[in-house]
């Protein structure tokens, strides 16, 4: 017999949680012109993946920007 769990997505939602609890953690420690280049880099390819057909460029750079506390550009 072989076990299929019902709900694979389950299995990844550590991965996210640590990810999150790691970038929350690191972002505070940088300096000043690290911090500002990094949400300006974040936030131009957030503009540029708006731009193509693939709605998953959206979501993976939405989700460092919400993470990272960085304002979404048009919200």
């Amino acid at each position: 017999m072989e076990f299929k769990n019902p709900n694979p997505g389950i299995m990844f939602t550590w991965i996210i949680d640590l990810l999150i609890k790691t970038l929350a953690a690191i972002l505070p420690i940088l300096t000043p012109m690290i911090k500002k280049a990094l949400e300006e880099f974040l936030t131009d390819l957030y503009k540029k993946a708006v731009e193509t057909p693939n709605p998953w460029d959206d979501f993976v750079i939405r989700f460092l920007l919400r993470i990272l506390s960085i304002p979404i550009p048009g919200e």
